[in-house]
């Protein structure tokens, strides 16, 4: 029976975390899969090549040469592995799962800023290093969304917990107590 595209993403992921962990290469590995996952991001035809049946073995080790470089040993194994098992397509997925573990791993969470108007990125920082204070995280790292609905104020969603700061959940609170109190 073949493993869905999670299933692989999830075991490989692990691994590649695991095999880090034990070569106290973590934070290495996490940068090179982030230049790794921003270079399939900007140049996604990179992943075509090697799943393409008409490069041979040959060529597609020959073009992994050429990625690889600047890459630690860790990092460039683990692709060589990937390549040996023809499962180079699943790397984006790969990265996300391995990113997971390391932020779980380094108490770093991601999470949403939802407001009114456009956040600029000190007030994000801002926002995330309070909120990781409170929840003692080591960092939080927080997107914007804008939501004019929401009148005012700000929505925190982070991992399961969101905290609704809005001016929007505050009057329908005040909305509620007066129609209780008739």
């Amino acid at each position: 029976m073949a493993l869905s595209k999670a299933e692989i993403a999830a075991r490989y992921g692990t691994a590649l975390f695991d095999y880090a962990e034990d070569m106290a290469a973590l934070d290495t590995v996490h940068a090179d899969m982030q230049e790794l996952a921003e270079a399939i991001s900007n140049y996604p035809q990179i992943l075509q090549v090697f799943s393409d049946p008409i490069f041979n073995s040959t060529e597609k080790a020959k073009s992994l040469s050429v990625i690889e470089q600047g890459l630690s040993e860790e990092v460039q194994n683990f692709l060589n592995l990937l390549l040996d098992y023809d499962h180079f397509m699943e790397l984006p997925d790969i990265i996300n799962c391995f990113n997971d573990l390391y932020n779980k791993n380094q108490k770093i969470e991601t999470g949403v800023a939802v407001s009114a108007v456009a956040l600029d990125q000190r007030q994000l920082q801002e926002l995330g290093t309070s909120y990781a204070r409170k929840f003692n995280l080591r960092k939080v790292i927080l997107t914007n969304e804008v939501d004019q609905s929401i009148i005012g104020g700000v929505i925190l969603k982070v991992g399961d917990c969101v905290i609704d700061g809005s001016v929007k959940n505050k009057l329908n609170k005040i909305r509620a107590q007066l129609i209780n109190k008739n």
